[in-house]
């Protein structure tokens, strides 16, 4: 089964190298990608992807606060951070919001897809 996932970050160069990773991936499809979020949110309901990777820090609305609005509607969608502000209280933050899955930016191909089947795994997506 193909993961079709969102990638939310607002640094567009970010994006674009993570999303051209993910495609090379037989089995992950990125269905979509957003700039902050604010877009992820609308998006989500568009695109209706298993699961989101987002960046924590973005200029709108932080990470968490979007996962949040998204757990609103759809609270069993698996939330992946993937962000540079990596440290135990942020990550105890996130999971304790309903993050998913909490990784630093640098993290490898590797290591990122066994994360994203993991939370789609326990969320029965994947």
């Amino acid at each position: 089964m193909t993961l079709r996932v969102l990638v939310v970050d607002d640094h567009a160069a970010f994006r674009r190298a993570l999303t051209s990773a993910l495609n090379m991936v037989d089995d992950i499809e990125v269905a979509g990608e957003a700039g902050g979020g604010l877009d992820a949110t609308e998006k989500v309901s568009i695109i209706e992807p298993d699961l989101v990777i987002m960046d924590l820090s973005m200029p709108d609305i932080s990470g968490i606060d979007a996962m949040q609005r998204i757990h609103q509607t759809q609270p069993d969608l698996p939330v992946v951070f993937l962000t540079a502000h990596a440290d135990e209280g942020v990550e105890k933050e996130a999971r304790q919001a309903g993050a998913s899955g909490f990784l630093a930016k640098g993290t490898s191909l590797d290591d990122l897809v066994i994360v994203l089947h993991e939370a789609a795994d326990a969320n029965g997506d994947g």
